[in-house]
Parts: structure tokens; sequence; C-alpha cells
């Protein structure tokens, strides 16, 4: 209930935000680690078995926080190294960034309450709404 509850606003805020103003596209480091994120919370969405949708949901998670970020598990792989310093890092250099960080923070969120549960379904309903999140940031 809880998950599904937090996907919902994941989706209503990102929707209020792209009908109230149009996003920049992020350019450099954050939009290599953004399209890295969002076509891993895409593998996750359609993941079939647990272990995938939470491994890639890790993935997402990872990029989000970068290295040593809050939540980062180099045991899930990261495949945004060496692309930048985590989204939620390099989102500094995004003129819209005091905007975007809100979206960004219910991401991070959302993505590690994701990456504990023990239903597919759950799990794929996180990376849905992880995947939603950061395609708004993304500009699109």
């Amino acid at each position: 209930m809880v998950l599904r509850t937090a996907v919902s606003l994941a989706l209503v805020l990102g929707a209020g935000y792209v009908s109230s103003q149009m996003v920049e596209a992020p350019s450099g480091a954050l939009a290599a680690q953004l399209q890295t994120a969002i076509q891993h919370a895409g593998f996750s969405a359609s993941a079939e078995d647990l272990a995938m949708a939470s491994r890639h949901l890790g993935h997402v998670l990872n990029c989000i926080v970068g290295e040593g970020g809050e939540g980062f598990n180099a045991d899930w792989g990261h495949p945004c190294g060496g692309q930048g310093a985590g989204i939620m890092n390099d989102l500094s250099s995004h003129p819209q960034a005091a905007d975007l960080q809100a979206l960004v923070e219910t991401a991070r969120q959302l993505a590690a309450q994701g990456v504990t549960q023990e239903s597919l379904l759950a799990v794929q309903a996180a990376a849905a709404g992880v995947g939603a999140l950061l395609q708004v940031i993304a500009g699109g």
C-alpha cells in the first residue's frame, strides 16, 4: 500500500511539474546518467523475475546517488560509473536544479524502497514511477 501510494505520488508530482513549466534538457554528465538510469528503470519495470527487477532498480539507485551516496551498493553494479558523480550531485549544474531537486529526491526514495520489496509487481511499480520521474528531469 505504501509503495502504491509512493508511485502514485511520484507520477502526480512529475505530471504536475511538466504541465506547469518546461524542463530545460540537461546536458553532459547529467544527461548521460539520466538516460542510463531511465533505461535501467525500464529494464526493471519489464523484468520477468524479482532478482533482475531488483538488480536493475539497484542500478538506477546507484546512478541517482553516485558512488558513496546514500543507498549506493556496489554489489548491484554501477552502469553510470565513469559518466558523472551521480544524478543528485550533477543536478547542481542544471539551471533548474532547485526546482528539480524534489523530483530527484522522490525518485531516490522510491528506488530505495523498491529494492527492498519482495514482490516482483512492487519492484516493477517502483521502477515505473522512478523512470517517470527521471524522464521529467530529462526534459521529456
